[in-house]
């Protein structure tokens, strides 16, 4: 992720730098309330990250979840 590909949620950013350091792709593509894709490129399944979602912890505990679920993939 670029400087200008931050999430504006500190949580939800954290969360997608955790996945980076996992080895999976955090792919930035604004479309509507969609802030991006994290991507397990192995196995081609994504879990989507929004723009504003209603709770900033629950969306980065989704994204922690499916990191530790694909783990061993990256």
């Amino acid at each position: 992720m670029g400087l200008g590909d931050r999430h504006q949620k500190k949580d939800v950013e954290a969360a997608l730098k955790r996945a980076e350091g996992a080895g999976l792709k955090v792919m930035r593509k604004k479309n509507g309330h969609t802030w991006g894709y994290v991507i397990c490129c192995p196995c081609n399944l994504s879990v989507r990250v929004d723009c504003t979602p209603k709770s900033a912890g629950n969306e980065a505990r989704e994204i922690d979840r499916f990191t530790r679920r694909h783990l061993n993939h990256a």
